[in-house]
């Protein structure tokens, strides 16, 4: 029998919240999967103008929408499951159940110690039911459709090897960080949400130094790129933009995947340019420098900085609502929490993770605005590029190249794009690129 109050406001918060965002999920899925049927045969006319657009012919046309309709009715039970799973965990009453099952074995709450474990247990333990729905799903999309499109190279030890150090390695960090989290709430019960945003900023720096020394090469093997003309243009690319960096790698992404990609990571001296073997034999020379250059180009015009400096007050009143929220007795009796003679002081670890759920029910709502900030970056990121190699022509061939090699969708819905795109359609980058060209 559950103990959850729905005529709670913090419980219908939650249940229109997680109902709206299926909804709106299936229906922008759904139109996207009627566009496909429509339109996924034809080549766009503005395609016809260039050589690389040869390899959308009829065959590779079909294959693209058969890709992206496998992906989408494998989302649609996995969609239905994750959905089902979040309500039952709530309305079940599981979550109350589970802290009331933590506190019995850490004696909870005498102490940091055993605030600390009872924390820390509810946490990871709260996150088990969903990890094990979504490991059949994923092996299907690993396995079957990964491997039927030509992308996968996984095998089962492989994928596998890589489960077990991704646990073990959120494992570490979440003990870390959970760590610290407690000790923020205990030490500053009425004040947590300030210092909370400054460890979680804290810890995303440390990470982004740390992450391609120490933890990127436990999945995959990194060598510096060979002498030639790639490195010798990619040099002098980075000469002329003033860019210091650890040194230039390859990626064995192969041993995993088809799909390509290239990337700068890191800070101060972690920093460095990681290019995908598969992108190296996609591309040509001057395509490969191109597609570095809108790298660069987000580096360059401080995207990642602009994005910091934006997030930082936004993060701070996201986790100052969330403060407000887990001071209120409401939440707990709400979700069916009951805590005789335990002041909210002392479980505010609780509280965090109800109005985090409470928010979390909408925050897809706020995709249109990230998404949308995410393609003008973009497009800076494609002109800035043109303009460093003297042509957009590169960069074009590049994308279309990208685009059919990772089997992208070539037409999809507008609404569709502008809901969950953080890039723009390879026609919108086309169009971009050729606008600028004529000027």
């Amino acid at each position: 029998m559950t103990n959850v109050v729905l005529s709670n406001i913090f419980v219908q918060i939650f249940a229109i919240g997680t109902v709206i965002t299926f909804l709106l999920n299936h229906f922008l899925e759904f139109i996207d999967f009627r566009a496909r049927l429509k339109n996924g045969g034809k080549l766009p006319a503005e395609l016809e103008e260039y050589p690389a657009a040869e390899a959308f012919d009829r065959k590779k046309l079909a294959t693209i929408s058969a890709y992206e309709n496998a992906k989408y009715f494998l989302w649609i039970p996995s969609s239905l499951s994750e959905f089902a799973l979040t309500l039952i965990l709530v309305f079940s009453g599981f979550y109350p159940w589970l802290f009331n099952f933590v506190c019995r074995y850490t004696g909870f709450p005498n102490g940091f110690v055993s605030t600390y474990f009872c924390a820390f247990l509810f946490f990871i333990i709260s996150g088990i039911p969903s990890s094990i729905l979504s490991i059949p799903f994923d092996l299907i999309e690993e396995f079957s459709i990964e491997k039927k499109f030509g992308f996968s190279k996984m095998t089962f030890k492989l994928w596998l090897m890589d489960q077990i150090k991704g646990l073990l390695l959120s494992f570490l960090m979440g003990a870390i960080l959970i760590a610290a989290v407690i000790a923020i709430l205990v030490i500053f019960p009425k004040s947590w949400w300030i210092f909370v945003v400054c460890l979680l900023f804290v810890f995303t720096l440390v990470m982004q130094i740390i992450y391609p020394l120490v933890i990127a090469p436990i999945f995959n093997k990194f060598t510096p790129l060979e002498d030639g003309e790639l490195k010798t243009k990619i040099s002098e690319l980075m000469q002329n933009l003033g860019f210091k960096s650890n040194g230039i790698f390859v990626m064995d992404a192969s041993k995993r995947s088809g799909h390509s990609n290239a990337y700068f990571g890191g800070f101060g001296k972690s920093k460095r340019i990681v290019l995908y073997d598969t992108l190296i034999k996609q591309l040509n020379t001057d395509e490969l420098v191109a597609v570095l250059g809108h790298e660069l180009g987000h580096y360059k015009l401080h995207h990642i900085i602009r994005r910091f400096v934006v997030m930082v007050p936004v993060m701070f009143a996201l986790t100052y609502l969330l403060f407000r929220i887990a001071q209120s007795t409401s939440i707990y009796t709400g979700f069916g929490f009951a805590f005789a003679a335990v002041p909210v002081e002392s479980v505010q670890f609780i509280g965090f993770f109800l109005a985090n759920l409470v928010a979390g029910s909408f925050m897809e709502l706020l995709n249109p605005i990230t998404s949308a900030s995410s393609r003008r970056d973009e497009f800076q990121a494609d002109a800035f590029s043109a303009k460093l190699t003297g042509s957009p022509d590169a960069l074009i061939s590049g994308l279309i190249k990208l685009n059919s090699e990772n089997l992208s969708e070539l037409l999809p819905p507008k609404l569709y794009v502008f809901w969950n795109y953080d890039h723009p359609t390879l026609l919108e980058r086309i169009r971009a690129l050729k606008a600028l060209k004529i000027k």
